[in-house]
């Protein structure tokens, strides 16, 4: 065999770092400028949700197809395709011109991100001994979460400074130097024994029962759970996803090869990476509108505020992945679903006057949840993997994190709109307008406003509109209450499959194989 000198492989992780970093920060900026996009594009706040959809949707979905196509014709190669596309639909959502193109070109930017991450996470496990993997991935989720950390201060400057539009064009030098840096620095990666088939049937299938489920689950409430339009979808969905389980276990190269679940790490770890992403990027897509429509909160200040959640990831991810080198998964990965659920419970108690300091506290928490969480489920996922098998394993991992995550924004967005919608008919069948309270409240303000030089029609009109704004603010934060819980319930779910992790302890047999695959590669 041709001997290679392999790059550093402190050079390879800052390499693969920065088209990660991208993503994160294209993402959590997104979030920040939502409300404004909802205002140019008129999109509801039912709607509105397919905007991230649209980019979680193609990037969760065709993870295993990607990482597949990387253990077959190379992980750099598909780093690099995929970290260009990535930023040439960037830039043509900056350059969109109604609703439409805006969400056709985030599905391209979907793909983009689809290909660059999970040859990202193989490439970084492959210049790293078994030993040093675990503070490998925790270092590079740090790095990835510094993204999303600079996204919402650098994009809600842009956006209460500049124009939205700049958050898509301001990373086109940086993905230029991504991808120059991807050429130059890392070297070919690929497993040594696969065939190139690759099961794009089954991919079709999986795209089409998700975006079934996720239509059914964003639109079920609206139309009708019990309409030709919603049981049509559910029919697709369950029989798209009947065809594909069934597919993928009677061909000789599945896309999702259904014996890596027969591992628990690796099941359990998929599971737990489900629900977590569903719990916070549920309950993450709908705290900026909260600090925005309910506390008034500007998009810079929004922004800023978002810091807290990113910072403590970034500076205690590392501590998780030497967590997981020492202890596996089990441990911290349980010990973070917990702390994470505690941190969403807590939000469940906000109103229009919760003190920052209070909000800050529960996303630096949260924070530490998700560091104790994600590294060492990471670890666990790829250390219980062969070498050939590390890019489909990665592919089949953030497939499951990232369907969570659509399914969390899905239903959170749409829980939080039937749920506002409760409250309000609550409150306005137990302050009607012949309740002494109403009146008195009415009779209060329209006198307020006669003093004001109003007259008496025009004072009780205006009162009318203030107390009825003040019951529709008051209905969306007991909304806002009931969504954070339903998350909280979701974390602590999690700890049941986090405590059925194998492997907790230092995982010397697995280690040694690891080691083992290393040395042949070296």
């Amino acid at each position: 065999m041709e001997q290679t000198i392999a790059p550093n492989k402190y050079l390879v992780l800052l390499t693969v770092t920065l088209g990660t970093m991208l993503s994160g920060y294209v993402s959590s900026s997104v979030n920040i400028a939502l409300p404004n996009i909802m205002q140019v594009f008129g999109f509801t706040m039912d709607s509105v949700v397919w905007v991230s959809l649209a980019y979680m949707l193609p990037y969760g979905s065709i993870l295993p197809i990607t990482g597949k196509l990387g253990d077959q014709f190379g992980r750099k190669k598909l780093y690099i395709i995929g970290l260009s596309i990535f930023a040439a639909a960037t830039l043509l959502i900056g350059l969109s011109w109604n609703s439409t193109v805006l969400i056709v070109f985030r599905i391209v930017q979907g793909i983009g991100a689809g290909l660059l991450f999970p040859n990202a996470m193989a490439l970084v496990s492959e210049a790293f001994p078994a030993q040093e993997r675990g503070k490998a991935l925790g270092l590079w989720g740090a790095l990835a979460a510094a993204g999303s950390a600079l996204g919402p201060t650098i994009g809600g400057s842009i956006v209460e400074y500049l124009d939205w539009h700049l958050i898509f064009y301001s990373i086109l030098p940086f993905a230029v130097a991504g991808i120059f840096l991807g050429v130059k620095v890392l070297q070919e990666s690929k497993a040594e024994h696969t065939d190139a088939t690759v099961d794009y049937i089954g991919g079709a299938l999986l795209v089409v029962s998700l975006s079934c489920l996720l239509l059914v689950l964003n639109q079920g409430a609206k139309e009708g759970w019990s309409s030709v339009y919603i049981v049509s979808l559910s029919m697709a969905a369950v029989f798209s996803m009947g065809l594909f389980l069934f597919l993928e276990s009677h061909i000789d190269k599945p896309m999702v090869d259904l014996g890596l679940f027969k591992n628990t790490t690796f099941t359990m770890s998929n599971i737990v990476g489900f629900l977590s992403f569903m719990a916070m990027y549920g309950g993450l897509f709908l705290l900026p509108f909260y600090l925005r429509n309910i506390q008034g909160y500007t998009a810079i200040h929004a922004g800023i505020a978002m810091l807290p959640l990113t910072l403590a990831m970034v500076v205690l991810a590392p501590a998780g992945g030497r967590l997981a080198d020492r202890f596996g998964a089990r441990i911290p990965a349980s010990a973070g679903m917990a702390i994470m659920a505690g941190a969403l419970y807590s939000f469940r108690l906000l109103d229009d006057k919760t003190p920052y300091l209070y909000i800050a506290l529960g996303l630096i928490v949260m924070g530490v949840g998700l560091a104790l969480t994600m590294s060492p489920l990471s670890n666990g996922v790829m250390g219980s993997l062969p070498k050939d098998k590390l890019g489909v394993g990665s592919g089949v991992f953030n497939l499951f994190k990232n369907v969570g995550g659509s399914v969390g924004v899905a239903v959170m967005g749409t829980l939080l709109d039937s749920r506002t919608t409760f409250h309000t008919a609550v409150y306005g069948n137990s302050l009607n307008i012949t309740s002494d309270a109403a009146n008195q409240t009415i009779a209060t303000m329209q006198g307020y406003f006669v003093h004001s030089g109003f007259t008496l029609s025009e004072g009780k009109l205006m009162a009318l509109e203030v107390l009825k704004g003040m019951l529709a603010k008051q209905a969306a934060v007991l909304a806002f209450d009931d969504v954070f819980l339903v998350t909280a319930v979701l974390c602590a779910i999690g700890i049941v499959p986090a405590l059925l992790i194998r492997n907790a302890g230092k995982g010397k047999k697995q280690a040694e194989s690891v080691k083992a695959v290393v040395a042949e590669v070296n």
